[in-house]
């Protein structure tokens, strides 16, 4: 970096610099990078977001995305994105293309429609560009709650497949190409209609003979991800079509036990009612897990008391 700024300076400077970006504070942010140059290619390490997963040592650039949501993503981030370009943040080898990543996937970016056009302004000013031949480009923001990115690269021309369809809610796309997916793309497209709370789409592919207990390629039967995801309509759907309850995931964990963790990690407001079907259905309860039920109730209780 530079000889006379230590490493608790800089990642204090660092900080400073996201708080700019973050409150859309391009002015402050202008200053900073004047005079700390070497802040457009400062790799942060230190604090929870930064030490390990996938926004470990990110830089500047990377926190235009929006991607963890840490905060609303200010109004002014093409123009805050053009001022770190302008100075020269770029994403380097082996992982040129690891904003775009970041911006394909953030369920913000796609919300505030800010995705494409900083997908534009990086292409345009390094060279970079995203591939829309790519078979796999929709999977990331259908897989990730951005499908307003998902459309907009389909209308530039990605070729959109069944598992897309069906995430997307399209029953008509998926009743066209049914018939020239194979056994696993129809199951992954019952997976991901599952997992996106698409009721009629997973009864159309049921109707056609797709197991539900398969995991084709993702390691989780439609059942789980529904589980996880919140849909209790999907999930009373399958329970009534029986759809079998103890089929174990990647991680070794029944429906109920995914229901379990999800409503202890990532909780929906669904996850007590679906949780509850699950057990009303006879899924089987390890009696470990009794402690986990307690609190998925308490806590819905007190998120919903009765009145």
């Amino acid at each position: 970096m530079t000889a006379d700024v230590t490493d608790a300076e800089q990642y204090e400077i660092f900080q400073y610099a996201v708080q700019a970006l973050d409150a859309g504070d391009i002015e402050r942010l202008g200053m900073l990078l004047d005079e700390h140059p070497w802040l457009v290619r400062y790799q942060c390490r230190k604090g929870e977001l930064y030490e390990e997963g996938y926004f470990a040592g990110a830089t500047l650039l990377h926190h235009v995305a929006g991607n963890p949501d840490r905060c609303p993503i200010p109004s002014n981030i093409v123009d805050i994105t053009r001022l770190l370009l302008s100075r020269g943040a770029r994403d380097e080898p082996p992982r040129p293309r690891y904003t775009i990543g970041l911006l394909l996937t953030s369920r913000q970016a796609s919300e505030s429609g800010v995705a494409i056009p900083l997908i534009d302004l990086l292409g345009s000013t390094t060279g970079v560009e995203l591939d829309l031949t790519d078979p796999n480009v929709l999977d990331g923001p259908l897989g990730n709650g951005a499908p307003a990115t998902a459309l907009e690269l389909i209308r530039r021309g990605a070729k959109i497949s069944i598992r897309h369809a069906a995430a997307l809610g399209r029953l008509d796309l998926v009743e066209n190409l049914f018939a020239e997916a194979d056994r696993v793309q129809r199951e992954v497209a019952f997976i991901r209609a599952c997992t996106h709370g698409h009721n009629m789409i997973c009864e159309f592919l049921l109707d056609h003979g797709v197991d539900p207990a398969a995991q084709a390629t993702v390691g989780q039967t439609g059942l789980h991800y529904a589980a996880h995801s919140g849909q209790l309509e999907i999930v009373k759907m399958l329970i009534a079509r029986n759809a079998p309850l103890e089929v174990k995931n990647m991680y070794g964990g029944t429906v109920l036990g995914q229901a379990l963790w999800s409503a202890l990690n990532e909780p929906h407001k669904n996850h007590p009612a679906i949780v509850e079907a699950l057990i009303a259905a006879g899924a089987k309860v390890d009696p470990e897990w009794n402690k986990w039920i307690a609190q998925v109730r308490a806590r819905d209780s007190e998120e919903f008391p009765a009145k």
